[in-house]
């Protein structure tokens, strides 16, 4: 029997409030939720929803709506409240113009049977073959439901995330959809909500799946390196840098003296500071990252994470246009407050002065926080939805990778190539930010202190 997704009452009525509101209610909405006791997780995990029950993540385009959420909730944590309030305005205004797309609807999560086999082993084998078959989409979706069924979240976790990585040089959404969901989930105690979240990720992945094949054993780049010199993983990323595209894992495999995840994370830095590429150039590298940082995943992701690392299609894309990159000189130290910052990367529409004020301010020793704090206001006050929220996620991920990093004579790189974005989309989107920015101050949220 046809029917639609069997939603609880309550949430089955927020839902359709949601996709029946205009983006130009988004402040009131927001206004009200906050009214109502409800904090920030909460508010984006029932947008997540609203982005499950109605986008089709059948691609090759996908709704966002879904993952975006996780990374804004955690960015959020290192701003004041006001600007706590826009990144979730400009997250809601993006998921309800996201519910009127044309190009993701009318959609609707109907309801789907579960299919198991014999023992959880068996299902989950079957769930990967029929995910990367390319002929069995809506067969996924009842696999995915039967294994939800059984309580196998953390095991369905892990495999999506193995199928989301043999996949990643065919798009990194394929493994961002997959990783940003089950944060998000984290975050928000929202797991009790897994089927639909990951129903979207599976419909993604199931269609159009382009496998790469890969026949390398858990242990194909050994231990970690050891510390090494500075200017041996400058050389290092030099070489990733200018490697062919498709060389990267064999010549990360050669690197078995240096530690391989901080030059994974200063070549993604290091391309995006020379490229003239957007946020996504490093999006995708960043949750690999978070894969190889994290003590809890098994061998086999961790390896199928470092050969995936470099080799996503933004990095091959960067690489196609290498003659378009250009030269950057090497940062002075330099200190200055973050208002003088906040000038520089807004009138500065080549983005070459802000890459240079942030790493000069970062080799001064000024706290890399208050760096993308500023960066990220910067982004959320000068864009609208999209590539405010695009930007933020990123300089929440560059901020990461500065403060996991145990070389800060070369970690200022992650920041800085986030503040030539951040700079060069606010000299050519600041009127998209126009609107979103009147309702932040009609609905009261620009005023709002923390709670």
């Amino acid at each position: 029997m046809h029917r639609e997704y069997l939603w609880p009452d309550s949430i089955d009525r927020e839902l359709k409030q949601i996709e029946q509101l205009e983006v130009t209610d988004v402040g009131k909405w927001l206004h009200g939720q906050y009214a109502g006791g409800r904090d920030d997780s909460a508010i984006h995990l029932v947008m997540a929803l609203a982005s499950a029950r109605y986008v089709d993540h059948h691609g090759p385009f996908i709704g966002h709506g879904t993952f975006n959420g996780g990374p804004m909730l955690r960015a959020a944590s290192i701003l004041t409240r006001p600007f706590r309030n826009l990144a979730l305005l400009q997250t809601a205004a993006y998921v309800v113009d996201l519910l009127h797309q044309p190009n993701y609807g009318p959609y609707l999560l109907m309801d789907m049977s579960p299919i198991t086999e014999s023992t959880v082993e068996a299902s989950l084998t079957q769930l990967r073959t029929s995910i990367e078959s390319g002929e069995q989409a809506l067969l996924s979706e009842h696999r995915l439901v039967g294994l939800l069924k059984t309580d196998s979240r953390m095991e369905v976790r892990r495999l999506l995330t193995e199928v989301a990585l043999r996949q990643v040089h065919e798009n990194e959404h394929r493994l961002l959809i997959v990783h940003r969901a089950a944060q998000l989930m984290d975050d928000t105690d929202g797991w009790d909500w897994s089927e639909p979240l990951l129903r979207a990720a599976v419909q993604y992945l199931a269609s159009r799946p382009d496998v790469r094949k890969t026949e390398n054993s858990p242990v194909l780049f050994g231990a970690a390196g050891r510390p090494g010199q500075a200017s041996d993983i400058e050389s290092a990323v030099e070489a990733l840098v200018h490697a062919d595209y498709g060389d990267e894992p064999r010549l990360l495999h050669a690197m078995a003296g240096l530690p391989r995840v901080e030059v994974i994370a200063l070549t993604g830095a290091e391309m995006l500071r020379r490229s003239r590429f957007d946020a996504h150039a490093v999006t995708g590298i960043h949750c690999v990252l978070d894969l190889l940082h994290d003590p809890t995943i098994d061998s086999q992701v961790q390896a199928l994470a470092m050969e995936a690392a470099l080799v996503g299609q933004r990095t091959r894309r960067q690489k196609e246009r290498r003659s378009t990159w250009r030269s950057v000189p090497q940062p002075r130290p330099r200190g200055r407050t973050p208002d003088e910052l906040r000038d520089i990367v807004t009138n500065d529409g080549s983005g070459l002065a802000a890459m240079e004020a942030t790493a000069g301010m970062l080799l001064a020793g000024v706290d890399a926080i208050d760096i993308a704090r500023t960066l990220m206001e910067v982004a959320l006050t000068h864009a609208g939805p999209f590539e405010a929220i695009h930007n933020v996620k990123m300089l929440w991920g560059q901020l990461l990778e500065t403060q996991r990093s145990g070389y800060p004579e070369l970690a200022w790189r992650h920041l800085a190539a986030g503040a030539r974005v951040v700079a060069e989309v606010a000299a050519d989107d600041s009127a998209s930010a126009e609107p979103i920015l009147a309702m932040w101050h009609s609905a009261g949220l620009a005023l709002a202190q923390d709670r």
